[in-house]
């Protein structure tokens, strides 16, 4: 055989252990499978089995000298297919269906007992890139390798520097980093999101019609009408062998407006339908569309001409419907969370950690009261598995007044191990604990809304007051995104909490009447509030909410529209009415701009007749 022909020779070998290699790794998902390809499905199994592949090498190979080696490398992608529309006045602004596929890499160095993990400001070692965006095990398998690489670095930097702060401080040393691994589960086979279907053009549709009643309130300076839709499926593959796999479909449909009061104070209102399914232009959905609209335009009217809070209030108020709820999302669902404080150069940053963490067995309400979460129960948060592959448990959070229990991940504190299955992600491959299905139940019967507000009353004129206010909706920064005020704006520290400004809220006097008052906000409160709830109402308000998942989101979490649906995750607070002590009502005080010096064009009569 001449050289020429040993070399093609040779060559041919080489590609053929190539092959069979590739073959050997990816199965039936392999380029050099025979036509017709195989399906998605059986594609994205063998995909997941190529990260698991390409993690458990990167832990068993990846070494520097002098640095601690890797014991467990975590691998996400989220592929997702989304439909945004935004009418205005009668005009579409936005109408885009989109795609899009994403990854993560986590890597960690050293043993569960210490590890890189929970340094503040320090998340290089979980590394994002960008994937096909539909199952490619090779190039899946390609930017895995870089990013695993690029995160183990990462992560020996972190152990370094966390060592040298651990050797510095005195004290006892914190807890563990990592807990036992989940049991495994196999994986529901995978579905093609670009398979979901999106009534576009009914929406469209709709979103405009809607949009246009906007023209029957000329006191509204301007607003939109959205409807998102989002189909998401995340995968999950692990050096451990742990292997998950999850799909859903979420949907909003929601109104913001703004308006100016006279004063020139700049008011903003909206609120929101959430789905679980892809909705359709049917005429119920139309019609609650204009319920809606209706609704927010004529309370934003209704806000822009009440008057301001005439002083600041330190009394008992009372939350009903929604603003019990948002409370309870707004508090419990950030300060029960079990992660521990993070790690900085100055040691634990204690001012963030989660409020109940060091109150487990103490008394955190009346006793009177229990607080149960529970992702099994029927309900806008019900899920099976967590984003780390644990089953979500039932639990007693509060029980006759007394924390027993935390929202607890994988991440071990001074005083719990193990995960309940509170570990929850959003499409954005954002992971930490967050409440599920919240329900606040009473021991004794609960009030009707008279002897609430006969009780509110009293307890007032105990305080010095011949009034006291009801808060009904506190202002929604997932649908509104940051309050366009700094004088509404409170900045907590230390162990105090802020809250969302109230939207809605009523001064209410002697005789029993409500007048609708603007203006106010919370002054920073120590969670011990909770403490001080002295009678809860009669009836339960299940109130569906998309809340950021962690100690600094909840209710409070500023998303906007542009997040609504990517950044947050599912749940739903069952509660009553709550009459509390505690908080303080402050005057917000603040600069306002002057009204437009050119009259809006749907209060010039001349011009509408024109």
């Amino acid at each position: 055989m001449t050289r020429r022909a040993s070399g093609i020779a040779g060559r041919a070998r080489a590609s053929l252990r190539a092959a069979l290699l590739l073959v050997m790794s990816f199965g039936t998902c392999s380029d050099a499978a025979a036509a017709p390809p195989p399906a998605v499905p059986e594609v994205a199994r063998c995909e997941l089995g190529a990260m698991a592949r390409e993690l458990e090498r990167g832990v068993a190979s990846l070494r520097l000298p002098d640095a601690p080696a890797p014991y467990l490398a975590i691998g996400r992608i989220m592929r997702w297919k989304s439909l945004a529309l935004d009418g205005s006045y009668g005009g579409i602004i936005t109408d885009i269906e989109e795609v899009q596929a994403v990854g993560t890499v986590e890597v960690r160095v050293g043993a569960p007992a210490r590890d890189n993990a929970n340094m503040f400001g320090q998340d290089g070692a979980q590394i994002r890139f960008l994937l096909a965006l539909e199952p490619a095990p090779a190039f899946t398998r390609k930017k895995l390798w870089l990013a695993t690489d690029q995160a183990f670095r990462a992560a020996a930097s972190t152990y370094a520097q966390k060592q040298a702060i651990l050797a510095r401080l005195a004290g006892d040393p914190p807890p563990p980093d990592l807990g036992p691994a989940p049991p495994r589960e196999a994986p529901p086979a995978a579905t093609d999101v670009r398979d979901a279907s999106f009534d576009r053009a009914g929406l469209r549709d709709m979103v405009e019609g809607l949009s246009a009643r906007f023209k029957e309130h000329p006191a509204i300076d301007n607003g939109d009408v959205y409807a998102q839709l989002l189909v998401a499926e995340g995968s999950m593959a692990s050096s451990e062998g742990t292997r998950l796999r999850d799909r859903s479909a979420r949907a909003v449909l929601a109104v913001t407006a703004q308006a100016r009061a006279a004063d020139g104070m700049l008011l903003d209102h909206g609120r929101a339908l959430h789905f679980q399914e892809l909705p359709t232009a049917t005429a119920e959905l139309r019609a609650a569309g204009e319920q809606l609209v209706d609704a927010v335009l004529g309370e934003l009217e209704a806000i822009a001409a009440a008057p301001m809070l005439d002083e600041d209030y330190d009394g008992p108020l009372l939350f009903t419907g929604d603003a019990a709820a948002q409370l309870l999302a707004s508090t419990v669902a950030t300060e029960a969370a079990g992660t521990p404080a993070p790690l900085a150069d100055g040691g634990r940053m204690l001012e963030l950690e989660p409020h109940w963490q060091d109150s487990l067995g103490k008394s955190v309400m009346p006793e009177f009261l229990d607080l149960r979460d529970d992702p099994s129960a029927e309900g806008f948060g019900r899920y099976e598995l967590d984003a780390e592959g644990f089953r979500a448990k039932p639990i007693t959070l509060v029980e006759r007044g007394e924390l027993r229990d935390l929202l607890m991940t994988r991440a071990p504190n001074e005083h719990l191990s193990q995960s309940n299955g509170r570990a929850r992600m959003s499409p954005v491959l954002q992971i930490a604990p967050a409440i599920s299905n919240l329900t606040l139940r009473s021991r004794q019967p609960g009030k009707s809304e008279k002897a609430l507000e006969r009780e509110l009353l009293r307890r007032a004129r105990e305080d010095g007051y011949e009034f006291a206010y009801v808060i009904t909706t506190l202002r929604d920064g997932t649908i509104l995104g940051p309050v366009p005020r700094e004088g509404a704006i409170s900045f907590a520290s230390g162990r105090k909490v802020s809250l969302a400004p109230p939207l809605l809220i009523y001064r209410i006097d002697a005789s029993g009447k409500r007048t609708l008052v603007r203006g106010a906000v919370f002054s920073p409160v120590s969670l011990r509030v909770l403490r001080r709830i002295r009678a809860v109402g009669a009836t339960t308000h299940a109130v569906p909410l998309r809340i950021l998942a962690g100690s600094q989101g909840g209710f409070g979490g500023e998303t906007g529209m542009d997040g609504i649906l990517s950044h947050t995750v599912d749940v739903q607070v069952n509660a009553p009415d709550l009459l509390i002590d505690g908080f303080e009502l402050l005057v917000e005080r603040g600069e306002h701009e002057r009204l437009p010096t050119l009259v809006h064009p749907l209060r010039d009569e001349g011009w509408s007749a024109r």
